[in-house]
């Protein structure tokens, strides 16, 4: 199988020796394969391109990749290159067999926690903000080059092979069918940072909505979904399922579910953030949606979690609210809050405080502080210092104790938390 063989040595440009271990799988441009590093023992991705693939642009392109370098670690990105009659393919890391592709989620085989989902939310835009930062385009956002571990959200991009300069007109690369941006097909313009976002937020739609956000009755209606009606739903007269006017594109219960299930369990902080991608962003690349906007709406809607006290299922907080719980229909029970800026922290059994919410700079790696219970009392709940430094703990009364690393504060409503940089409000 494949093009390459079992136990086949290949010298890279990089004068490294690797031998092909195993044939992982195939796509539209090539082949990847499992292959070790002879001298060090270590083991890399190869992909190997079709002929019709292995062009002088690609290569070029490759070769630019690699001299500059991936914008971080997220980025499954070129590291090395092997050329071998006439053909050639590039190395990169190897992903883990732990991470998960949305496909994955989208077909249930993976089911992560709604706080991993929001962190991997986080770390998309973030990832792709350091590449838009750099002067780069993605060009093909989509479900096959994204991959999440469940179990805290971390990512890994791969297919970077085809990130360009922005707006660069030369690759032939314009994105995946329902993710590319209605100005793509209806051929006015080439891919951009601009029609990244609006991939981006496809995807993102996607993730947590597990449909499309401009498939409702229009497209239950077609009955031969061809090129044309693609370029009709997604190009030429794209219609938000949601849009807050408009709605002769709504989803048809019992064929479209998952979008009219999905919608109502999210507050209405995330409901706008997607109808102002999906209407003003839609048909106006300079109104859509930036990175900096979702990791702020996604650090929001992880901070708003809280816990059915029947079913356990995880909910989100919604001032003046009062929704059942979503899974089993039971009435919420609201924890203790802390505001932190402009932040609302729920306070749940295993919410920990991280550099985020005391710094608001997307620190969620080092942890501050965690909601502990009292080892004799079950009623009594505190926030231990889990941190470097003191904390301030004010009572309501005023009256003042420094907290030290390894110490508790009691959850007391109306007591106010100093971390240093800023202060927290138990409400």
């Amino acid at each position: 199988m494949g093009l390459l063989k079992d136990g086949a040595v290949l010298n890279s440009e990089h004068r490294i020796a690797y031998k092909v271990v195993r044939y992982i799988a195939a796509g539209g441009q090539g082949e990847v394969y499992e292959v070790e590093d002879g001298a060090a023992g270590r083991r890399y991705a190869l992909k190997w391109y079709f002929k019709h693939a292995a062009t002088p642009y690609q290569r070029k392109t490759v070769e630019r990749l690699i001299k500059r370098g991936a914008p971080d670690a997220r980025f499954l990105w070129p590291l090395d290159m092997i050329v071998k009659d006439g053909l050639f393919g590039y190395v990169m890391r190897l992903r883990p067999p732990l991470y998960k592709s949305v496909v994955d989620l989208m077909k249930r085989r993976t089911e992560p926690t709604f706080a991993s989902l929001c962190m991997a939310a986080i770390n998309l835009a973030d990832g792709y903000q350091s590449l838009h930062s750099a002067g780069l385009c993605y060009r093909d956002i989509s479900f096959g080059n994204l991959f999440f571990d469940p179990g805290n959200g971390d990512v890994l991009i791969c297919d970077n092979d085809n990130v360009t300069v922005n707006m660069d007109d030369k690759s032939g690369t314009n994105g995946t069918p329902r993710f590319i941006a209605p100005e793509i097909i209806i051929g006015n313009v080439n891919p951009s940072t601009a029609t990244d976002l609006y991939s981006m937020a496809v995807l993102l739609f996607y993730m947590f909505m597990m449909h499309h956000p401009l498939e409702g009755e229009r497209e239950s209606k077609i009955r031969i979904f061809d090129g044309k009606a693609m370029e009709k739903i997604y190009g030429r007269e794209p219609l938000f399922i949601w849009h807050p006017t408009d709605r002769s594109n709504r989803p048809v219960p019992g064929y479209q579910d998952n979008a009219i299930i999905f919608w109502k369990i999210y507050p209405e902080f995330l409901r706008g953030m997607f109808v102002k991608a999906f209407t003003e962003g839609l048909n106006d690349p300079g109104r859509r949606v930036v990175e900096k906007q979702w990791k702020d709406t996604f650090a929001q809607l992880r901070n708003s979690i809280m816990y059915c006290s029947k079913c356990g299922s995880e909910n989100f907080y919604e001032a003046k609210k009062n929704k059942p719980c979503w899974q089993c229909g039971a009435a919420l029970v609201t924890p203790p809050i802390m505001q932190i800026g402009g932040q609302m922290l729920m306070l749940n059994h295993d919410t920990k405080i991280m550099g985020h919410h005391t710094k608001n700079d997307f620190d969620f790696i080092n942890e501050t502080g965690q909601i502990t219970q009292h080892p004799t009392n079950k009623d009594r709940w505190g926030v231990k210092n889990t941190g470097v430094g003191n904390w301030t703990f004010i009572k309501p009364g005023g009256e003042t104790a420094v907290i030290e690393p390894g110490r508790t504060a009691p959850l007391i409503v109306g007591a106010k938390v100093g971390f240093g940089q800023s202060e927290g409000t138990i409400i």
